[in-house]
C-alpha cells in the first residue's frame, strides 16, 4: 500500500509498497482510514529532527523506531475485527484516539494515561493514520454519531489537547480567557474555553487569515501583537487585571513571558507548544502574585478525547472553519508539508487515501 513515512530529518518519503498491516490481534481492530491531519509536530520533526519519531533505537512501548508512517490525527471506518472485539460494525466510521501506555506504572494505575513513562503515539512512534489502513487497540475507536462528519472527526486528536489544557486550567464557569497563538491547537483552545463556560475569550494573534478565523469564531477580541498599542487596548479590557486563564499555544520563548505578564494575579497559565529553550522566569513575581504554570500534554483517552470528539459532533467546536486544505495521499509532500511551510494561513491540511473523495487536491487559503 502507498504511505507517507518518515525516515528522519528532512527525509519524509511517498512509499509505494509499504506492507499493508497484518490481520489485527486480540483487541485489535483495523482501520481503513477515511482522514488524516498533518500536524505541527510532524512538520517539526521534519525540519529539525526534534526526535519526536524515534531515529536511533526503537521506542521502549511500541518497539518501533524509523521509517514509521506518519499520521496520528484521523478518522476512519472498521475494516476488520481482531479475536474478542465486540461492538463494532464493518464499514462504521470513528475518531481515533492514538495515545499507548503502559497500563503499570504508578501514573497509568493513576489512570493518568498521558503521563505514562513509556507514553507512545500511533504516528509518531508506532506506524500511523498517512496510508490506507491501520491497526488500533478497539478502546481507542470512538463511534461516529449518525451522520457524523468522519472529516471532522480527523480534527478530534488535537482538540482533546485542549480539552485536557482547558481542564488542567481548572476553568469556571464565567471565567475570562486569553488564547496565544490562532493555528489549530490556538483556535481549538478558543472553542473549547467557550463550550467549557468562559464568559469572554481573547485571541493574542499576528494577524491574516488565521486571526480571521478566529474572530468569525467568536473571540471576544483578537489582538494584533504587531500593532505598538495592542497591550494598551488589552489592559482596558481586561479593566487592568488581566485574565484569569491563559492558554500558551505559540510555540515559543516569548509567548510564555507574555502570558505570565498578561494573566491576572492569582490566574493560571497552561503551557501546550512543544518548545525547546530556557524562559527566563522571576520566582519572586510568581511567588507574590502566586500565578500558576501548567503544564499540559496530550489526552487520556475517556476523559479529554470522547469531549473533544463530542464537541466535533455537536458543534460546539468548529470543525469547517479550521480546515484549509483536503488533499489526496499522493500530494502529501507537495500540497501537504512543503505548502504548510510556504503558506503561514493554512491552519489544518486534510489528507485522503480515497483518491475519489477529492476530485482536485485543494487549498482554501
Amino acid at each position: 500500500m502507498k504511505a507517507v513515512v518518515f525516515y528522519g530529518q528532512n527525509d519524509i518519503r511517498l512509499v509505494d509498497d509499504w506492507p499493508e498491516p497484518p490481520p489485527p490481534k486480540d483487541g485489535e481492530v483495523k482501520i481503513e482510514v477515511s482522514w488524516a491531519g498533518i500536524c505541527g509536530t510532524d512538520i517539526e520533526d521534519w525540519q529539525y529532527g526534534t526526535g519526536i519519531t524515534p531515529v536511533d533505537e526503537p521506542h521502549p512501548l511500541t518497539g518501533r523506531m524509523a521509517p514509521l508512517v506518519l499520521g496520528h490525527e484521523f478518522s476512519g471506518r472498521v475494516a476488520e475485527l481482531g479475536p474478542g472485539v465486540n461492538g463494532f460494525d464493518i464499514g462504521q466510521p470513528v475518531a481515533v484516539e492514538i495515545l499507548r501506555f503502559c497500563g503499570e506504572c504508578y501514573w497509568c494505575q493513576r489512570h493518568d494515561f498521558a503521563l505514562c513513562t513509556q507514553m507512545a503515539a500511533i504516528g509518531q512512534q508506532d506506524d500511523g493514520g498517512l496510508a490506507p489502513y491501520v491497526n488500533i487497540p478497539a478502546f481507542n475507536l470512538f463511534p461516529l454519531p449518525e451522520g457524523g462528519r468522519e472529516d471532522l472527526a480527523a480534527l478530534a486528536e488535537p482538540v482533546a489537547v485542549m480539552v485536557r489544557a482547558v481542564r488542567k486550567g481548572r476553568i469556571q464557569v464565567g471565567d475570562r480567557v486569553a488564547v496565544i497563538g490562532a493555528g489549530m491547537i490556538g483556535l481549538a483552545g478558543q472553542e473549547v474555553a467557550f463550550a467549557t463556560g468562559a464568559s469572554e475569550v481573547y485571541m493574542l494573534a499576528h494577524g491574516g487569515h488565521r486571526a480571521e478565523v478566529s474572530a468569525e469564531l467568536g473571540a471576544t477580541h483578537v489582538f494584533d501583537t504587531r500593532e505598538p498599542t495592542w497591550e494598551e487596548e488589552y489592559w482596558d479590557r481586561t479593566h487592568g487585571l488581566g485574565v484569569d486563564l491563559v492558554l500558551e499555544c505559540g510555540g515559543n520563548v516569548g509567548a510564555v513571558v507574555q502570558a505570565l505578564q498578561i494573566v491576572r494575579r492569582g490566574g493560571r497559565v497552561v503551557l501546550v507548544s512543544v518548545l525547546h529553550g530556557t524562559v527566563p522566569v522571576d520566582p519572586l513575581d510568581l511567588m507574590l502574585s502566586e500565578k500558576e504554570l501548567i503544564g499540559s500534554v496530550a489526552h487520556v483517552y475517556d476523559e479529554d478525547f470522547k469531549w473533544a470528539v463530542q464537541y466535533l459532533m455537536d458543534g460546539r467546536v468548529n470543525g469547517e472553519s479550521i480546515i484549509t486544505g483536503r488533499i489526496k495521499l499522493d500530494d502529501t509532500l507537495g500540497m501537504g508539508f512543503n505548502e504548510l511551510l510556504r503558506n503561514r494561513n493554512h491552519i489544518k491540511v486534510l489528507v485522503t487515501p480515497h483518491d475519489d473523495w477529492v476530485t482536485d487536491s485543494r487549498s482554501d487559503v
